[in-house]
Parts: C-alpha cells; structure tokens; sequence
C-alpha cells in the first residue's frame, strides 16, 4: 500500500528530528547548568570581596577614630 510507505518514511522522519531536538535540548541543558555553577561562584567571590572591603573599612576607621582620640 503506497500510504503505509508515506507513513513509515513519514514516522522515521519524525522520530529522527525528535531524537535530534531531544540531543539539542540536552546540550544546551548541560550549557545551563555549567552555566548556574559559574553565577554561583561568582557570587560567592563577590561576597567575598564584600567581606574583605567591609573588614578593610573598618580596621581603618577604628584606627582613624584611635589616633583621633589619642592626639
């Protein structure tokens, strides 16, 4: 039957850009999550950063208000 042929190369058709589209969503899945582990890591330098400037800032405003008080 010629319409069982349409159908069978039809449904490999299909079935090939299926499993194609199934390969693309897991790459780009994988590009993603690589992608949430840098912002992570990013934002754990930047409080890090964070941290270290807060504690500059303030080591040196005690020693300013010391040497404020001592003179």
């Amino acid at each position: 039957m010629p319409g069982e042929n349409g159908w069978n190369e039809w449904s490999r058709f299909v079935l090939k850009e299926l499993e194609r589209l199934n390969r693309c969503y897991e790459s780009v899945d994988k590009k993603l999550d690589k992608m949430n582990e840098q912002l992570v890591l990013m934002r754990v330098k930047t409080a890090g950063i964070g941290a270290a400037v807060s504690l500059i800032v303030t080591i040196v405003t005690i020693l300013i208000a010391t040497a404020i008080k001592g003179s």
